[in-house]
């Protein structure tokens, strides 16, 4: 059984809702070949955005998606770029690896199979080029596709180049998008405060881009969506929206339990939505202590505080709960953030995976 609330997976067009502006102020930008610099915080619909933006334009463009989250080197990035143009091809295999060939100088490309769709595809071997070969083959073939048809190209996870010290891939990729005619950019990313400064004012990409904030999807929206398939009141969805914090994923995650478990109450209330959610926390409770282990005494107790309190982290009351001075808790809260299991915005650290923090509550 498909559920109309995947949240492991990209949402089909059938299960995609709540994103109609977004959508169509992309398509917008997009016909003029205009740069964009999405942002959210984490889990909130980026990816899934994107996928469906492209499904709907894919006749019209030639649409390449790249995921760098995983990204060490410059190369792993040139290497993604390459495999994301040329899987972007559509057609006769013979025909385009003939005409990749010709857009390559230094890159030899090779037909794929999968075996369990049984699909032909095709791959560039990349292991023995250097990031300037990577980069010149990646933006000399976008050029040329890009002479027949417009291209949009998305970059997700775009604030792990800053992680790059030995290349500065934003230069470089300013110098390529000055020179392009007919390529929309398409940069994602969760962590706003790297955006920011690889966007800012003397940055190399300054002004390359028009900044959109991902906002959390509309009450309203997922209200009207959600009693299609589920016996729900609205004040129920707003219940599961303030327990998830406005959480794209974390919300589809309570309402795909619910629809699979709706038979077993005749109304689904508050009280129900608490046992789904404490079913999610209890799935999850292996993965959120072996995390937590990981972490230094006082990494432990910095943040079991942000856990539980929002404001005046550094407050005498608060520091005495844990008998943590203040310079240990900046130093533990700095240490969580450089490793990613918090975040910051505007000054104010986060935890931003809903459903830790929801665990952390209840279990630290």
């Amino acid at each position: 059984m498909q559920t109309p609330f995947p949240f492991e997976t990209i949402a089909p067009k059938e299960f995609f809702y709540g994103r109609e502006k977004e959508l169509s102020e992309l398509k917008t930008h997009i016909s003029n070949s205009t740069n964009v610099l999405l942002f959210s915080k984490r889990r909130m619909g980026k990816s899934t955005l994107i996928k469906n933006l492209f499904n709907e334009i894919e006749k019209d463009y030639v649409v390449i998606y790249i995921d760098i989250y995983n990204i060490i080197t410059a190369e792993d990035f040139g290497s993604l770029l390459l495999n994301g143009i040329t899987k972007s091809q559509k057609g006769d295999i013979k025909s385009i690896m003939l005409k990749l060939s010709q857009f390559f100088k230094k890159t030899k490309v090779e037909p794929t199979f999968d075996p369990q769709t049984g699909e032909m595809g095709i791959r560039a071997i990349t292991k023995s080029l250097s990031f300037d070969e990577l980069i010149e083959d990646s933006f000399n073939a976008l050029f040329k596709i890009a002479e027949t048809k417009n291209v949009v190209l998305a970059i997700d996870e775009f604030q792990q180049i800053a992680d790059i010290k030995d290349v500065k891939i934003d230069a470089i990729l300013r110098k390529y998008m000055q020179e392009a005619k007919n390529i929309s950019y398409i940069f994602l990313g969760s962590k706003r405060n790297i955006l920011n400064s690889l966007f800012a004012y003397k940055a190399p990409l300054y002004a390359m881009a028009i900044p959109i904030s991902l906002k959390p999807l509309d009450i309203e929206d997922i209200y009207n969506y959600a009693k299609k398939y589920i016996n729900i009141t609205k004040e129920t969805i707003e219940y599961i929206y303030e327990l998830s914090a406005g959480e794209t994923k974390l919300i589809q995650m309570i309402l795909h339990r619910i629809y699979i478990n709706k038979n077993e109450v005749e109304y689904i209330n508050e009280i129900f939505v608490d046992k789904i959610l404490q079913t999610i926390l209890i799935s999850k409770n292996d993965h959120y202590k072996a995390l937590f282990e990981v972490f230094s005494t006082n990494q432990k107790k910095a943040f079991k505080l942000l856990a539980k309190y929002s404001k005046e982290l550094f407050s005498e009351k608060i520091l005495r709960e844990e008998n943590i001075s203040r310079p240990s808790m900046q130093s533990s809260l700095n240490q969580l953030f450089s490793k990613e299991y918090i975040d910051k915005e505007d000054g104010v650290y986060f935890i931003p995976d809903r459903a830790f923090e929801l665990w952390a509550r209840k279990n630290l």
